[in-house]
């Protein structure tokens, strides 16, 4: 941890990258969080969370039939879903742009984020 620490330190101090230009420069630091998916980003947050928070509970603190259990389980899962037909049907510029990022290239990503979370979980030392 102390090298994450070290590299991030010397990130923020040495690393400058040069600027670069896009579409939205024009557009004040307002309008540009007005065009960010916000909505989107909530619901995947919380449904992830609330889904996520129900499978570590069940089966090791709580049963998976205790109501804790499946109200996260439950409720995270309807949460993701509307988070998915918001993304699909209700907003032109979402998460994933449509035109550049499909579903399947989105899925992918978060398997493999997926992977290098659990792999950290298992492989970091307990104390």
């Amino acid at each position: 941890m102390a090298l994450w620490g070290l590299t991030t330190v010397g990130i923020f101090l040495g690393y400058r990258p040069p600027r670069r230009h896009t579409r939205l420069d024009h557009l004040s630091l307002f309008q540009k969080i007005e065009a960010l998916d916000l909505i989107g980003f909530v619901l995947l947050c919380a449904g992830l969370a609330l889904f996520l928070t129900g499978l570590d509970l069940g089966g090791g603190l709580y049963g998976w039939t205790n109501s804790k259990v499946l109200g996260t389980l439950i409720s995270g899962t309807l949460i993701l879903i509307s988070f998915f037909l918001f993304e699909w049907k209700g907003t032109k510029t979402g998460i994933s742009h449509h035109e550049i990022c499909t579903f399947a290239i989105c899925t992918g990503l978060l398997l493999i984020e997926g992977i290098m979370l659990f792999s950290i979980i298992i492989f970091y030392p307990v104390v």
